[in-house]
């Protein structure tokens, strides 16, 4: 989880059973260039290139394969604010693998835009592909996404088919993942992305706004490991509980540092208002564990997902968004409304934000761009 150095190289592994025949490198097509975590002087340009592949076959059932790759990240320095550069990937035979342009971040305060989709996860979907279609045309400058990246993160599968739906987009736009629940902690994760920080929490700042992502409370523990004894469950809700109240911290700690941004938002996947009937009692003990430390630090807007449908709360004066739904179809809305609820609605969207000196202005979409719902958030009382 380290912040990755100015040259990176890491091994991205994927597990297959049944194992039959391993295809040489060249039949497989390498993943990238992408830009990643640009800044003001700086930016990251991933790839990685094929390592050798394993094809399987299951009794009675259908062949599948599963790609290996190395992973490789150069970070950029020295750059100059709000100027576009383009960039080419050449490979150590003289191909060359790409080549895009990324643009960084003006100093100062400035207008700019980001979008949000989340649990893009089911193989074979449309909405994931046509959320990117649209975004292709709106261009932000920027991609949130609020977890659930993939059906299981350490299957490459899956991967592979992100990265394919992703390619275009992420060769120009930095894209800020949040984990989630099925992205299981995988090393695979933080092998394709080179994010701030720790990378599995982590802040910045860009114009008078400032970004804040969280690894919901739960996801690592829950979905990676079953304890086979109450012994062993009990040194996990130990484990869980001492790294939630390590992020807590930090979160109180980077908020407070925050005092002079006009906005602050926040991403991660785990709802803390929820209007799906099976989580209502989940988010609610989301919202004890988080405690007022949303209201306390005057957070613009919160952005989730899991719940696969659209919400939005308004509690303590802070927006509460569920928009995850880019995996597919939309599940209904069998919970609620709870007396904080402002809209709900069983339909597939993706967010749309614009960020300027007066206001910000949030639009929730539809996949033909129709406005589902949208809201203003006014700069904070900046002391």
């Amino acid at each position: 989880m380290a912040h990755r150095p100015s040259w990176g190289m890491r091994a991205c592994l994927a597990w297959a059973v049944l194992i039959l025949t391993v295809v040489a490198a060249a039949a497989q097509p390498a993943i990238g260039p992408y830009v990643q975590n640009v800044g003001t002087d700086n930016a990251t340009v991933c790839w990685a290139t094929p390592a050798g592949s394993v094809s399987y076959t299951p009794s009675g059932n259908e062949p599948g394969t599963v790609n290996r790759y190395v992973c490789h990240s150069v970070l950029l320095q020295d750059l100059d604010p709000g100027k576009t550069y383009t960039y080419t990937v050449t490979l150590p035979d003289g191909a060359v693998l790409g080549t895009a342009t990324f643009t960084t971040v003006p100093e100062g305060e400035h207008p700019f835009s980001f979008a949000i989709v989340g649990d893009t996860q089911n193989l074979g979907n449309l909405a994931h592909p046509a959320t990117v279609k649209r975004l292709l045309v709106e261009k932000p400058d920027m991609v949130f996404n609020t977890g659930d990246l993939v059906s299981d993160g350490r299957d490459m599968v899956g991967w592979d088919n992100f990265f394919r739906i992703n390619a275009e987009l992420m060769r120009t736009t930095p894209y800020y993942p949040a984990l989630g629940n099925h992205d299981r902690h995988s090393d695979l994760y933080f092998d394709f992305f080179a994010l701030p920080g720790n990378e599995a929490f982590y802040s910045f700042n860009r114009g008078a706004a400032h970004f804040v992502v969280l690894d919901s409370p739960g996801p690592y523990f829950e979905e990676n490991n079953q304890p086979s004894t109450p012994e062993a469950a009990a040194r996990e809700a130990q484990a869980e509980q001492r790294y939630w109240q390590r992020q807590l911290r930090w979160l109180r700690e980077d908020l407070a540092a925050a005092k002079d941004a006009k906005y602050v938002f926040v991403f991660f996947h785990y709802p803390p208002y929820s209007v799906k009937k099976s989580r209502m009692e989940g988010a609610a003990e989301l919202r004890q564990v988080l405690g007022t430390v949303f209201q306390d630090y005057q957070v613009s807007a919160v952005f989730n997902g899991h719940d696969h449908h659209y919400h939005r709360a308004l509690a303590g004066g802070v927006q509460y968004v569920t928009a995850g739904t880019s995996g597919g179809s939309a599940r209904p809305v069998d919970g609620g409304p709870l007396p904080e609820t402002v809209k709900s609605a069983a339909v597939v969207t993706y967010v749309s934000a614009q960020v300027a000196a007066d206001q910000a202005t949030v639009r929730i979409l539809d996949l033909e761009g129709k406005e589902v719902d949208s809201f203003t958030v006014k700069p904070r009382a900046v002391k």
